[in-house]
């Protein structure tokens, strides 16, 4: 039965190689490392957490295979990739993998990162599209602002550190 509801499959990964073969992609062991970091993490990783967590997993992995397997990951619509700052993108599975689709949001005062719904954005993204014909893809930046505390407790501000790492706190 279908209920419109994206379920998470019982085993993402072993669903990504399937996904990987139908595209007559080659399903490597640097590539497989990957996705089973990014499915066992509770949180976006940085390409450098996930060279790190393959090391350890696979040692002898090159860290441009990681950055390569990332981009082939991408290119197939596997993994997802999140620009927090101008400089730091993190990465995580691709919503259709997991049971769909999440927005980031950061706090620019205290660098908490949390999750939005996926479909917070649905609006402006049809708004976007009938107006000007752009396709919106909200999962590859993250939404800032003050996160409750930081609104809660301005006198805190001061003591903050902007575009400190996250905390792990939603």
């Amino acid at each position: 039965m279908d209920d419109g509801v994206q379920h998470p499959t019982p085993d993402p990964v072993a669903e990504a190689v399937r996904q990987i073969r139908a595209h007559g992609e080659r399903v490597t062991v640097a590539r497989t490392a990957v996705l089973r970091v990014l499915a066992d993490a509770d949180e976006h990783l940085s390409a450098d957490a996930i060279f790190a967590a393959v090391s350890r997993a696979a040692p002898g992995v090159h860290r441009t295979t990681i950055y390569r397997a990332l981009d082939a990951l991408e290119r197939l619509d596997l993994v997802a990739f999140t620009r927090l700052r101008h400089d730091a993108a993190t990465y995580h599975l691709a919503g259709h993998l997991v049971g769909g689709t999440h927005v980031l949001v950061r706090c620019r005062h205290c660098g908490t990162v949390g999750h939005a719904p996926g479909d917070l954005l649905d609006e402006v993204a049809a708004r976007l599209a009938a107006e000007q014909g752009f396709t919106l893809d909200p999962t590859a930046v993250a939404l800032t602002g003050r996160c409750d505390t930081c609104t809660k407790h301005p006198s805190t501000l001061t003591h903050a550190r902007p575009n400190r790492p996250s905390t792990g706190r939603p």
